[in-house]
């Protein structure tokens, strides 16, 4: 919040003059404070214009608080203004103020920003986890305000192993670095690297002929701007920029059908991509009680290469996207949560052309998406088009504390993929049951008994019993 303390002496006129005299900033992070450039570029507006009236000043360090808070790096920031009784502060005053106007004095004023870092600014994680039939284990390292300019580093390495086969079956490694700029920090330039190797091998989702070996890096720049919402507490973002993404299938036999050697070898997709997201959830412990998370993302393809060099056509090029909404209510004062989550996304070609890329197309199923089916089983591999939706009903359990890391969840979820939209309502994969959730910062635990309420023969169901479990270190 903003404040002022010159009520006796500006008798609630909004055009009384003002001398901002001094600036003090209190509370910055002592052990990684913002440069001195940071702050210069941030208090300009009023460093530059010293004299300013009541209205003005209030305006100036709003937009100043805004600026600091759009850091990232302030839980809060608060501002004061209050007369500086500093003599040699009210002789610049009157010295500074433009006498041929006519104007009366201005007031000497101090203006104290008060902030409140965030808690942490570097840290380190750890996680294991279990789903069903596969293991992984990943660390993270993240970095806030490592050069002093409000800027941001993650580092990230996931391996996934198989303990049927006693194999690891997946590499990931992911960076990002972001900077905001200078005069404006709600909008930062940010450069991403994401690398993905995967073994295609005996998955039930992919014929036996077309096991494979999927390998994929990206590097993406771009700009993304923030906005602060005090009153639903949120910060709505929107990312725009572009993508260059190689794959490599490699591991085909002989059999392998066209959907997969079609794309075998390397190839490569320029893209222009856009995102915006916002949550305004509120939590009750670490589950959320109340709002809603909206993340909507679209991937517009402008380039193909086919090996080395072959360039594809205009028309094989594709725009896709897709839409994510969770949305949560509670009532008897969060003793029960009502949650709905509702998924949507396309693959839109430029040409009647339907083919592309297998690593483009949508999949649903598994624990995480869509419970009581494997892992990708619901459609027939992958798709153009996909939906879901899941309501689900969250209540503690009898003799607990209202903060308890335990809840019971009854759920009942829908959805299809599919490459034709005239069959989008024809039919669709569901399943109801029954989940037992266990939720804090150190582990998450997920056991669920699921019972499918459909039978088509393009899903793979999974009635019974999962459990998927995660921990977190450091």
């Amino acid at each position: 919040m903003l404040f002022h303390d010159l009520a006796s002496d500006i008798q609630g006129s909004e055009t009384k003059p003002l001398y901002i005299s001094k600036i003090s900033i209190d509370g910055d992070n002592s052990l990684s404070p913002l440069s001195g450039s940071v702050y210069k570029a941030i208090l300009d507006q009023a460093l530059s214009h010293p004299v300013q009236n009541v209205g003005s000043s209030l305006y100036t360090f709003g937009d100043i608080r805004r600026k600091l808070l759009c850091t990232g790096l302030y839980q809060d920031v608060r501002i004061t203004l209050e007369q500086d009784h500093d003599a040699k502060s009210s002789e610049f005053a009157n010295k500074d103020s433009p006498k041929e106007y006519g104007i009366e004095s201005p007031l000497a004023t101090h203006a104290r920003i008060i902030l409140k870092p965030s808690g942490v600014y570097n840290s380190t994680a750890g996680t294991t986890s279990l789903v069903d039939d596969s293991a992984s284990v990943a660390i993270s390292r993240s970095y806030m305000n490592l050069l002093g300019r409000a800027d941001s580093e993650s580092f990230h390495l996931g391996l996934k192993y198989n303990p049927q086969t006693s194999k690891w079956e997946g590499k990931s490694l992911k960076g990002s670095f972001s900077l905001p700029l200078a005069k404006n920090p709600s909008v930062r330039a940010s450069l991403n690297f994401d690398g993905v190797k995967v073994n295609q091998r005996s998955k039930s989702y992919i014929a036996e002929t077309d096991d494979h070996d999927e390998m994929q890096y990206s590097l993406s720049t771009g700009l993304q701007k923030r906005w602060i919402l005090e009153q639903t507490n949120s910060v709505p973002n929107f990312y725009a920029g572009i993508t260059s993404t190689n794959r490599d299938i490699s591991g085909l036999g002989a059999q392998a059908s066209k959907v997969f050697s079609n794309y075998s070898g390397k190839f490569n997709k320029v893209s222009l991509e856009s995102k915006f997201h916002n949550d305004t959830r509120k939590y009750y412990g670490t589950f959320p009680v109340s709002g809603y998370e909206l993340l909507v993302n679209n991937e517009y393809v402008i380039s193909q290469t086919k090996g080395s060099s072959q360039v594809l056509p205009q028309e094989d090029n594709f725009s896709k996207f897709d839409f994510s909404l969770q949305h949560h209510t509670s009532h008897w004062k969060n003793k029960l949560t009502n949650s709905l989550d509702l998924q949507f996304g396309g693959i839109i070609p430029f040409s009647e052309k339907t083919e592309v890329h297998p690593m483009d197309k949508w999949y649903l199923g598994g624990l995480d998406s869509m419970k009581g089916f494997q892992t990708n089983g619901v459609g027939f591999g992958g798709n153009s088009f996909f939906y879901k939706v899941a309501l689900t009903a969250s209540q503690k359990l009898i003799n607990t504390p209202i903060d308890s890391p335990l809840r019971l969840n009854f759920f009942m979820n829908l959805g299809n993929a599919f490459n034709d939209l005239n069959t989008a309502t024809n039919s669709y994969a569901a399943a109801t049951g029954i989940s037992l959730t266990y939720k804090t910062p150190q582990a998450n635990m997920d056991l669920t008994y699921a019972h499918p309420l459909t039978s088509r023969s393009q899903d793979i169901t999974k009635p019974g019993f999962s459990f998927g479990v995660t921990f977190s270190y450091f």
